[in-house]
């Protein structure tokens, strides 16, 4: 069986360098990880501070890593 693990990273496009990852959560396809992906994304992104995100030129990015779990 596969399922998705989704990552957050918060990155900065001045230095190319991600500041911080946090591990959402294992998700059971594809399609599921990228729609959280997204959300959570959007959700973190409006947590920070609008003039740090300016200044340090801040991103939230994420990936779906596949994830083989072998069956019981």
């Amino acid at each position: 069986m596969i399922k998705f693990v989704l990552i957050l990273h918060l990155c900065s496009t001045l230095s190319g360098q991600c500041l911080d990852s946090q591990y959402i959560g294992e998700l059971p396809d594809h399609y599921s990880c990228v729609k959280a992906g997204y959300i959570q994304a959007f959700k973190s992104f409006e947590t920070l501070d609008k003039d740090e995100i300016n200044t340090s030129k801040l991103a939230v990015r994420f990936e779906c890593k596949e994830l083989k779990v072998e069956a019981i």
